[in-house]
């Protein structure tokens, strides 16, 4: 007697373990030529950072969820977070991060997705 699997019975049977998370990426950098340090005090020594953070599935990035920046003195290394930052800074930040625009490719694993969806819908009515 032979058995026959069915397409169902095999995938029932797979087990699969699925890497999933999210990364930030460089998106831009300034240098702050009106803001004071509040660690040492020195004027114009403030580095505005801006990444971007995007979800990812087997490292492939889907969708981008989010901009996060920090600031960092060049004089003294102190480094300040978004709710670290003075007041000034921190309007500085924001104007920044505004204005960033992040990598394209953020999006390569939400093309592949919906490419692998048409793909599916047209062989499902090619096919039956």
């Amino acid at each position: 007697m032979e058995t026959k699997f069915t397409v169902c019975d095999w995938v029932r049977k797979i087990e699969i373990m699925i890497i999933y998370g999210s990364k930030a990426v460089y998106v831009s950098s300034r240098r702050s030529k009106t803001c004071i340090c509040p660690s040492c005090g020195t004027q114009g020594s403030i580095r505005l950072f801006v990444f971007r953070r995007h979800a990812h599935i087997f490292w492939i990035p889907l969708f981008p969820i989010g901009k996060k920046g920090m600031s960092q003195c060049e004089h003294c290394k102190k480094v300040f977070y978004t709710k670290e930052m003075p007041t000034p800074i921190k309007r500085e930040y924001e104007m920044l991060k505004s204005k960033a625009k992040g990598p394209i490719w953020q999006f390569t694993g939400l093309a592949i997705l919906i490419v692998m969806v048409i793909w599916v819908f047209i062989s499902v009515r090619l096919n039956g």
